[in-house]
């Protein structure tokens, strides 16, 4: 094979499993903290398909719904309050400021330390530099990074809520790999782990 092509996406591998907390702990722990009113820029997994946050939350208020019950658009989210709008479908959401509990703890049995679904917990932010601000953070990552996290969802079965599973990496943009060597490749932590690493000397979770 002379060059394979991964398009933007495509799953790559799982970052890890593990549990949620209130509390940092090491420097790979995960925020499920999605920013508000960015729903239909927010890539999740659900139902084993890539698609918006929005058309995910959509799914599962249309569900209600079709069940008989009225338009209710509390506790569709995990840790977040939404609002769908009845006549046009517009999704909008906000950080539930109450929710301690929404820091995803790596924690992956020995025997599968280097299994598929836990390999993504080893990559590093290739785009790091200490003397950057935001905005050439950001530059270099979309040069150097060619990985992302996006959580996978499911439908809680008691209470019809979307809640995170595990995060997934997967491709930043389309891939074209010709090389026969092994490589290391980047994954996008954010710019706000790397600030609180310069200013409260420890990391934070990966936004």
């Amino acid at each position: 094979v002379e060059e394979i092509i991964i398009p933007q996406g495509t799953p790559i591998c799982g970052y890890a499993r593990g549990y949620f907390t209130n509390k940092e702990e090491g420097d790979k722990s995960v925020g499920f903290l999605f920013r508000e009113n960015s729903a239909d820029v927010t890539a999740v997994f659900y139902n084993q398909q890539l698609m918006t946050l929005s058309d995910a939350i959509s799914t599962v208020y249309e569900e209600r719904c079709a069940e008989g019950n009225p338009p209710n658009s509390t506790g569709l989210l995990f840790g977040h309050h939404v609002e769908v709008e009845a006549e046009t479908g517009g999704v909008s959401i906000r950080a539930d400021e109450d929710f301690q509990s929404r820091i995803f703890i790596p924690d992956t049995p020995e025997e599968n330390q280097f299994a598929a679904t836990s390999l993504g917990v080893y990559a590093n932010d290739l785009a790091y530099d200490p003397d950057s601000n935001k905005e050439l953070y950001f530059e270099n990552s979309e040069r150097n990074n060619v990985l992302q996290l996006v959580w996978r969802l499911a439908k809680d079965e008691k209470t019809a809520m979307l809640v995170p599973t595990w995060p997934v990496v997967v491709a930043r943009k389309d891939l074209r790999l010709v090389n026969t060597l092994p490589m290391e490749v980047g994954l996008q932590y954010g710019f706000n782990y790397w600030d609180a690493v310069a200013k409260e000397g420890a990391s934070k979770y990966i936004s």
